[in-house]
């Protein structure tokens, strides 16, 4: 049967592109007319020639280059095939997980921004119900109470090196927080050497993740590290006396700090989860 000769304005509308796309590929000797009428000068494509566009365009879809496809076409290997799409399947599954990892991030991100909304004024005690969460945390050399602010910013530069030195993923380094273990906060032997990111499902499993529970928590609301001490006495003046005891860890949480100034505006919630004291039954 006589093959249908294409010009190339028809084998473009046939096959859904521009006679620029089929220009290219003739040019890089990708898929180039198959006829040439020696007395017009005119090139045909044929017919069975969309097989070979339609494959383009599919290994195209799966982000292959065009260099990558014609040199699969020029050696005729499926074996080769096989390999680049295995290979191109690895880059996406990492592409995906770090842009889904990004996109959770962003929506912290947003969710830290609307609860700053409805937060009480800075420095007013209030009972909160908190989800599970999950952190990774790094205990430092360094305690915030002892340094302050000087302190906070060498944990959160050694929580950077750690995600760096153990290829975690970056995108989680957008609210650092520190932490105070419960005896300490009961002692009234304020310490804060522990750093660490919330984390999700889709972060590595480390040694260091830790689920911080539900419950109810006691909390207050600062945009001054200064005042960080005498906020947790204030919350633990609180609990006294409303006969309620702390049952985890002191967290402080940084909600967000925006650096349009060049001090930056850091706002931090400190949070302690609680329970009602036991009345001693006679």
């Amino acid at each position: 049967m006589e093959q249908k000769l294409l010009k190339i304005g028809e084998m473009a509308e046939l096959n859904h592109i521009s006679t620029q796309t089929l220009r290219l590929y003739d040019k890089i000797k990708l898929l180039e007319p198959r006829y040439l009428d020696s007395e017009t000068g005119y090139r045909y494509y044929t017919l069975d020639q969309c097989a070979k566009l339609d494959l383009i365009h599919a290994l195209k879809s799966c982000r292959l280059s065009l260099e990558r496809i014609r040199e699969i076409f020029e050696l005729s290997s499926e074996e080769l095939l096989l390999q680049a799409l295995e290979e191109q399947t690895s880059r996406l599954n990492d592409e995906i997980y770090s842009l889904s990892a990004s996109r959770n991030n962003l929506n912290r991100i947003q969710k830290n921004l609307q609860v700053l909304r409805s937060l009480p004024p800075f420095g007013q005690v209030f009972f909160e119900y908190i989800p599970e969460r999950k952190i990774d945390m790094q205990r430092t050399e360094f305690d915030f109470f002892a340094q302050g602010y000087k302190g906070y910013e060498n944990m959160l530069r050694h929580m950077q090196n750690y995600l760096h030195e153990n290829h975690l993923p970056p995108s989680y380094f957008v609210n650092v927080g520190t932490m105070m273990e419960r005896e300490n906060f009961v002692e009234g032997t304020y310490r804060a050497q522990t750093a660490f990111i919330f984390v999700d499902d889709l972060y590595p499993l480390t040694e260091n993740i830790r689920v911080l529970p539900q419950g109810m928590y006691l909390s207050i609301v600062s945009d001054d590290t200064s005042l960080e001490t005498a906020y947790a006495r204030k919350l633990h003046e609180e609990m006294k006396h409303d006969s309620m005891i702390p049952c985890g860890d002191y967290i402080c949480e940084v909600l967000t700090q925006f650096p349009f100034k060049d001090s930056g505006q850091l706002i931090y919630r400190i949070q302690v989860p609680v329970r009602q004291e036991k009345p001693i039954v006679p």
